[in-house]
């Protein structure tokens, strides 16, 4: 996936592994305009996917054995019988997930780091720590079980504190907040990326488009507010879904970003099911 202006700095070449479509929840579960029964997906497997990937990466109701999106390159994530991410490549970076040995390989090429998961009893990732014991990755839930923030503390050994924050709409994603920034003292922090993604789905349910907007950061780090006491954008990248498959998931899209740079970019979506 074009993952909304992470390039910004290369400071967040890492963080597309992270963040976080609709979840389906319920024990009724729920219906299409048509009428048609979705089928439930276990939170647990929706939780994997928000931890790693965007949130336009999840099935709309069956579970995912591969998939592939190619625009200006090329990402693959794979998954196990259980609908679980165990491994992916994402424009050279390369994780894998062990969830018998509880270890999380991450790294481009061959360096790769090597952390200790920590999961719940439902195979959700609660926290990750590095060899010297030090927490590299933690994460909340609300009272449904499903996932609303994870934080990336000096992940990958990089300076950097980064926090998805995942705000829903009844069985929705409706939005995903992104912010990061470097710590140059116990009190002190340096604001390097916020950002917020805003997720549209049509009549049927099926996600339709993806509005992120990246804010401008003054020289200090500080969120620039302009005279309407808004917050200043730097980067608007708008992403539009087509051409459902028999699962209702999207095959194509057009990405759009618009601001400081612009370009468009199609992207091809190739899936393949249990």
């Amino acid at each position: 996936m074009e993952i909304s202006s992470m390039k910004k700095n290369n400071l967040f070449l890492y963080i597309c592994l992270i963040s976080s479509t609709f979840l389906i929840n319920g024990c009724d579960g729920k219906k299409t305009s048509d009428g048609t029964r979705l089928s439930q997906l276990p939170t647990a497997v929706i939780n994997s996917y928000l931890f790693h990937t965007e949130p336009e990466l999840l099935p709309f109701s069956k579970k995912i054995k591969q998939q592939q999106i190619q625009g200006s390159s090329s990402k693959t994530i794979n998954y196990n019988e259980q609908g679980f991410v165990t491994n992916y490549d994402l424009e050279g970076l390369h994780g894998e997930i062990n969830y018998d040995t509880a270890k999380y390989s991450y790294g481009m090429n061959d360096t790769r780091n090597v952390y200790d998961i920590v999961f719940d009893s439902s195979k959700n990732i609660l926290g990750m720590k590095n060899n010297d014991n030090d927490i590299v990755a933690s994460t909340e839930f609300d009272e449904q079980g499903r996932l609303v923030e994870t934080t990336l503390s000096h992940f990958a050994e990089n300076n950097v504190i980064f926090s998805s924050r995942i705000i829903y709409d009844n069985d929705h994603v409706e939005l995903v907040l992104y912010n990061a920034y470097v710590p140059v003292d116990e009190k002190t922090k340096f604001p390097v990326l916020s950002q917020e993604k805003d997720v549209i789905y049509n009549d049927n349910e099926q996600i339709e488009k993806t509005i992120t907007k990246t804010f401008k950061l003054s020289s200090n780090g500080d969120i620039i507010i302009n005279e309407n006491n808004e917050q200043e954008v730097e980067l608007t990248e708008t992403c539009t879904y087509s051409e459902y498959n028999q699962n209702n998931d999207w095959t194509k899209a057009v990405c759009i970003t618009a601001g400081s740079e612009s370009k468009t970019v199609n992207l091809t979506r190739t899936i393949q099911y249990d």
